[in-house]
């Protein structure tokens, strides 16, 4: 089994904490990685950039003139794409499709990027984060002792007071463990996460 060691706060060493060895220390399946981030980044797309055809242009009701005897060519409205300010002809549109990776292949996505982060020893065990009140500089001293600089910060519960002072600090996101995922777990060089959250992510990512 894999030990890591768990900190707490102030960077000091608590005790040696076991954890899974087939979802914390197993080998990187890079196809894996990639399935999954092109999953997430392509349906968190908005897919919404779109142009107006002849039939979403306003105006244009009425025939420009009349069909025969003017010696120009016939028209049937100003919004016409061949005229200017008309519709655009075979523009983007929206469009609502999915990519989807199976349930077996997130998964093991998700163990080789917490691999990832064990073997290359860029990822931190800590005890919890505890603050009475909600201050920026106070959380950016705990990252500066615990030497945090580019991280995913993975909590067991929700906690106000850390949530909303480390919300300003760059290249930091916290988020609770159930809505870690690969995408920002690769992301980010860190990965810090609870005792709590790591114990449970081990369990629930065994079965």
């Amino acid at each position: 089994m894999a030990i890591i060691d768990v900190l707490d706060q102030d960077g000091n060493k608590l005790k040696d904490l076991t954890i899974n060895d087939d979802v914390f220390n197993r080998d990187v399946h890079e196809p894996s990685l990639y399935l999954a981030v092109r999953e997430y980044m392509h349906n968190n797309r908005q897919w919404t950039r779109a142009t107006k055809t002849r039939g979403e242009v306003s105006g244009g009701g009425k025939k420009p003139w009349k069909q025969k005897g003017t010696g120009r060519a016939r028209s049937g409205s100003i919004r016409s794409p061949l005229w200017k300010g008309g519709a655009v002809v075979l523009g983007p549109q929206p469009i609502h499709n999915e990519f989807k990776v199976n349930k077996k292949v997130n998964k093991l996505a998700m163990r080789s990027a917490l691999s990832s982060r064990y073997k290359e020893k860029t990822m931190i065990v800590v005890d919890g984060f505890r603050m009475d009140q909600v201050k920026t500089k106070q959380v950016k001293e705990i990252f500066k002792k615990l030497n945090i600089n580019n991280a995913l910060v993975v909590l067991d519960s929700n906690n106000k007071n850390f949530q909303l002072s480390a919300r300003n600090v760059s290249k930091i996101k916290v988020i609770k463990n159930d809505l870690i995922n690969v995408y920002d777990i690769m992301k980010h060089k860190q990965l810090v996460v609870t005792e709590k959250a790591a114990m449970m992510l081990g369990e629930a990512l065994s079965k």
